[in-house]
């Protein structure tokens, strides 16, 4: 190994921990920030008692160009849902990192449309280039790793595709080859006050209907 090689291959090792240290706990306040997760493995779950929904996203295509936050990140949106909650993401996906890149720099970062709240990198652990694919087999329970998070009032799940270090200046280190990420999530529920609201509301109509009868 020459000194270049172990000069880069020390500098992803910095970067990767340097990476890791906003994961050990929920940032909701700054969008390149999150909880990690990594590889981890999970049957499938069943969330309390309310109805999930479960939402697929095809990955197929995606370049992995930067850091969080870059501008030159692809990012994709999906409608889940006014105030929605993520409660599992599950992964089946074949990624190739292009050679001096490592499989597991290449991440997705979940969030809001107004903040960032888990990173995933399906390949950490495997430091080479090449291409390889890495399944969750199952949802992972994002609700019992205490990194379940809800989107805003527009409904918009984000996901920002990025690189843990970055080894082409200006260009694209990794791709998402093919295969589908899969986001359950829990529909928000309303508010005692809104339910007061509503019936406010439809004994409001039921009034005025009675009258335009009586008249």
């Amino acid at each position: 190994m020459n000194a270049f090689s172990l000069f880069s291959g020390l500098a992803k090792l910095a970067a990767a921990a340097a990476l890791c240290l906003p994961f050990l706990a929920h940032a909701k306040s700054s969008p390149t920030s999150g909880s990690a997760l990594t590889g981890q493995r999970s049957a499938q779950i069943a969330v309390g008692p309310n109805a999930t929904t479960q939402f697929l996203f095809d990955v197929s295509g995606i370049l992995s160009y930067e850091a969080i936050g870059n501008a030159m990140n692809e990012v994709r949106t999906m409608n889940i849902g006014a105030n929605a909650r993520v409660v599992g993401i599950g992964w089946d996906v074949t990624l190739f990192a292009d050679d001096p890149s490592w499989l597991s720099e290449i991440g997705v970062s979940f969030g809001s449309s107004a903040a960032s709240f888990v990173n995933l990198r399906p390949g950490v652990g495997e430091d080479g280039p090449g291409t390889m694919s890495f399944s969750s087999d199952g949802i992972v329970d994002l609700v019992g790793l205490g990194f379940d998070f809800a989107v805003e009032a527009d409904g918009q799940l984000r996901m920002e595709f990025f690189e843990a270090f970055n080894d082409f200046v200006g260009d694209w280190d990794g791709r998402w080859e093919s295969g589908t990420l899969t986001i359950l999530t829990v529909q928000a529920i309303p508010e005692p006050g809104t339910y007061a609201m509503l019936a406010l509301g439809l004994g409001v109509l039921g009034v005025v209907a009675r009258r335009r009868k009586a008249a």
